[in-house]
Order: C-alpha cells, then structure tokens, then sequence
C-alpha cells in the first residue's frame, strides 16, 4: 500500500503542470468580466477592440443587466443629443458626424465605432426602457466650422478633462455603471492625469481596468503558451501574470526595478496570440466620402498640421497602406 501511494504520488508530481496551484483564467471571461460590476462602477477596458470579445460582450444577454452606459473616446460630446437620439432607434441620417467630428482624424476611419453604435441600437430594441442602454461621447465638444486657426483648438485639447467630467455627471452621480472604452493611457490606476485615475481621487476603488493583449515584450511564445485558450479573462492579482517584471508588458513609461505585474491594470484580456491579431480595418464610406476627405484637409491647413502629421489624410492613408493587415506583421 504504502509503495502504492509513493508511485501515486510521484506520477502525479510528474503529471502536474508547471504552473500548478496558481489561479487559471475562467472558462467563461465575459461573465467573469461582467462581474467586475458587482464591485465596480466602471470597468474599463482598451479600445479599440481587436477581437470579437466587445461584440459578444454587448449581445450576451446577461451585459444590460449589469451596464447602464458605454463612454467611448471617438464620440463628439457636444453632439450626445444626436448620438442618444440614434441610440434609441430614430432616424438620424448623418450619425456618422459623431466619430467624425471628434478631435481625433483616425476615429473619422473607425470601422469599430460605427459597428458598437449599430449594434447597441439593435440591442435596444429587445429590451425595456428600463435596461436600455446609452453611449455616451467623451471627445471635447469641439465645433470644427468654427476652427480657423490653431489657437482655436487649443481649448479642446485636454481630452481628459471632458471624460472626466462625461462620466462623473453622467454615471457616477447617477450611481449609474458605465463601460469605458479608450486608449490605455486614459485609463490606469496610476495614469497621473488620466480619466480614471483622476476620477479615482473623488471615487477610490471606483474602476476595474483592463488591458488586451498585445504581445510580451519577450519570450511571447511560451507566455502564450501558460495564458492557454481564448478568450481568457486573467487577473493581474494573485496571479503568474502579476508576478512578471513589469518590463515583459508593453508599457509606455519605466518603472523602478523590481516592478511586477501591468502597473494600473486590473486583468489581462487574451483574444488569441498576438501574431494573428487583425488590425481595424478603415471605413470605405468614409474614404469614398470626398465631402469628408476635403474638410479635414481644411482642418489640417487650420491648425498648421504638418505635412507629415495624420491629421492629412493623404498621410494617414499611407502609413496604413504600407502598415499591413496583421497588429504585428
């Protein structure tokens, strides 16, 4: 009996995984997601999403029970009215002016934006007033008929400040729960003047953030190997992931030695290996539309863009020609 256990014992060390006893991402990571809520006013997330996660996300019938609101960053906050009107189900012609009009030329070529408000739309449709759920534009509320000049787009710059202010008036003092979808940068725990961490210092512990997955900075291969199938919701805490130098993620300033984990960052989305991740595709209404393409050339010419800056669309056409269809290839 005794030789019995001892042979047990020893095919069983040999048979264990390498990363045995630690915490393993669940097998459902849109519910696990979706219980971020429970202890959270916002769940923040980057954009724009690679995956088919966020679109999953939105259909799966268990997201209006715990979202109220989605803030984006490519949405034009002076025109909320049109995009809530849109939102509902009316007929709204030209909804496409709210990514287009925002201080950023690339949402105007946003394919994600234009297919998370049509779907949000049609979500709509099947639920109760009561669980229908609003999208809220957190890009300055800038007028660009009025920009003749670079001082006159000076006031819209701080982008920050108008996230902030979107999803405190709009969300938190509603007691309202909000999905935030934005670049990284505005969205960290220690993000400085970032969205969240500013609106952490009136509302600590208000927001779960997650980062996507974009490639380890090095040995990726094997790394991906221990994340496993997707998607895959990991939590930083308490997990293998947390305890990676924090030179192995791709953060965008340095941190003193010895660093661990994603700094700012709450969980780790895993919607497959970073190699076969597709870039967003452009939006053809928007560079067949010559209407458009000639305003922001004037935009361009108002503010003094360089020659070599994306606000040119000739610019930005090129470097996604010569980009490639794959994130990293």
């Amino acid at each position: 009996m005794r030789l019995f256990l001892a042979v047990l014992a020893a095919v069983t060390l040999f048979a264990a995984p390498a990363d045995a006893g630690q915490s393993h991402p669940p097998a459902d990571a849109a519910g696990a997601f979706l219980a971020a809520f429970d202890d959270h006013s916002i769940v923040a997330k980057s954009s724009p999403d690679v995956g088919t996660f966020l679109a999953d996300l939105v259909r799966d019938p268990r997201f209006p029970g715990r979202v109220n609101d989605i803030a984006v960053e490519c949405g034009n906050s002076r025109l909320q009215p049109l995009l809530d009107d849109y939102i509902a189900g009316g007929d709204v012609p030209d909804v496409s002016r709210v990514w287009r009009d925002t201080t950023q030329p690339s949402c105007g070529f946003s394919t994600f934006y234009e297919q998370l408000f049509a779907l949000v739309r049609q979500v709509n449709t099947t639920l109760p007033t009561a669980k229908k759920i609003r999208v809220l534009a957190c890009d300055p509320p800038i007028d660009w008929s009025r920009v003749r000049a670079p001082a006159d787009l000076e006031p819209f710059l701080d982008r920050d400040t108008t996230i902030v202010s979107v999803v405190e008036t709009q969300v938190l003092q509603k007691h309202r729960k909000v999905l935030m979808l934005f670049g990284l940068g505005h969205l960290t725990h220690d993000g400085g003047s970032g969205a969240v961490a500013r609106l952490e210092r009136a509302h600590p512990g208000a927001a779960y953030v997650v980062a996507d997955h974009r490639g380890f900075t090095v040995d990726n291969a094997r790394l991906e190997r221990r994340l496993g199938s997707w998607p895959a919701l990991v939590p930083l805490k308490d997990s293998w992931l947390g305890g990676l130098d924090t030179t192995t993620f791709p953060v965008n300033r340095d941190y003193p030695p010895g660093t661990r984990g994603f700094p700012g960052v709450d969980a780790y989305l895993y919607e497959g290996p970073a190699d076969t991740l597709l870039r967003e595709p452009l939006s053809a209404r928007a560079i067949l539309d010559t209407n458009y393409l000639d305003e922001l050339r004037r935009r361009a010419a108002a503010i003094q863009a360089p020659p070599d800056g994306l606000e040119w669309p000739e610019f930005f056409f090129e470097r996604e020609r010569t980009s490639g269809v794959l994130l990293r290839g």
